[in-house]
């Protein structure tokens, strides 16, 4: 039984946990039966007996890690029950096949959103308004200082970053899942005529979205003996691990930048190393945030994932909603 309404989901171990159907939402270490909102690793662990997914996020894990893992899976808006729990995945707009998740027990509603975004992606579903009394919400960019530009306006600063430079070789480092796939689909509808080139671990990626059915931009996969020469004036992605490092030491003549929100922040942008930050992200930012939650309807909050006082305290006070914290 439960003991007060809070405790629906709650934490335990450092984990999102409902007792009641005794499941566990992207948990941090192996448990008998999880609930992956979508494919990133940090939001997946090895070792659980069982996972349950949406279809495009378990091609995606199994893509990553082979094809031994137990997985369930259910199409968007398929409900399904665990021990009397009607438990529903809705689009969440963060990558291909990511999830927010929804609990109904008896009359009461809970919704986890998962990593989010609002913004327009043909890489992935639009994110689904989902109405809810209970919203565990993610604030990974719960600041009033992080605001996104729209994506084609970041895809030509991207373009003319690459064509004002002929003469270099120019490399994007991004995430290989998601961001990869959303800034290729937004560059092919820039004016940039060159190549682009793509680490294997990205152009890997690229092929399973394809078979998923997303159109993504066809890229030449790196090898370190590229000749130099066919390299410049082109763009080459890469992933966030080989920025440092002797990586780069097989290439001359280049120029770097870094996608991701984090480039908002000035003094990050400075220290990172790269020639050059673009800022765009795969997550929800402050107006899409506030946007999400009112449109839920919940007038009870919990934030998950990042800086929530600021959101709180608007929240409380100008939108008067609960926002509570989660029971352990």
């Amino acid at each position: 039984m439960r003991k007060k309404q809070e405790d629906l989901i709650r934490y335990k171990d450092g984990n999102l946990y409902c007792e009641p159907a005794d499941i566990w939402i992207d948990p941090i270490k192996p448990v008998k039966r999880a609930l992956i909102t979508h494919a990133h690793f940090d939001h997946f662990t090895f070792g659980c007996e069982e996972y349950i997914s949406t279809k495009e996020t378990a091609k995606i894990i199994k893509e990553r890690t082979g094809n031994k893992i137990k997985i369930k899976t259910f199409d968007y808006g398929e409900e399904f029950k665990i021990n009397g729990i009607k438990i529903s995945f809705h689009p969440s707009g963060h990558i291909l096949g990511s999830s927010q998740i929804r609990f109904i027990f008896a009359e009461e509603k809970w919704l986890i959103s998962g990593d989010f975004k609002l913004q327009q992606d043909e890489t992935c579903k639009q994110f689904e308004i989902v109405k809810t009394d209970y919203l565990i919400s993610e604030c990974t960019f719960g600041l009033p200082i992080f605001k996104w530009d729209d994506s084609n306006k970041i895809a030509n600063d991207i373009s003319k970053w690459i064509t004002n430079s002929p003469e270099k070789t120019s490399l994007l480092f991004c995430y290989s899942l998601g961001k990869a796939q959303r800034l290729l689909n937004e560059i092919s509808k820039t004016n940039f005529k060159g190549k682009i080139y793509s680490h294997g671990s990205i152009y890997k990626l690229n092929n399973c979205y394809k078979e998923l059915g997303i159109d993504i931009k066809d890229t030449i996969k790196i090898e370190n003996k590229k000749m130099i020469d066919e390299l410049k004036g082109n763009l080459i992605l890469l992933p966030p691990s080989l920025g440092k490092g002797t990586y780069l030491k097989n290439f001359s003549n280049i120029q770097t930048a870094f996608a991701s929100g984090w480039m908002s922040i000035r003094a990050l942008r400075k220290r990172s190393g790269f020639d050059k930050g673009f800022v765009i992200s795969d997550h929800a930012d402050w107006d899409g945030i506030l946007e999400a939650i009112k449109k839920s309807e919940a007038k009870n909050v919990f934030f998950h994932h990042g800086d929530s006082e600021a959101l709180r305290k608007y929240l409380v006070e100008k939108e008067l909603i609960n926002v509570l914290l989660l029971g352990k």
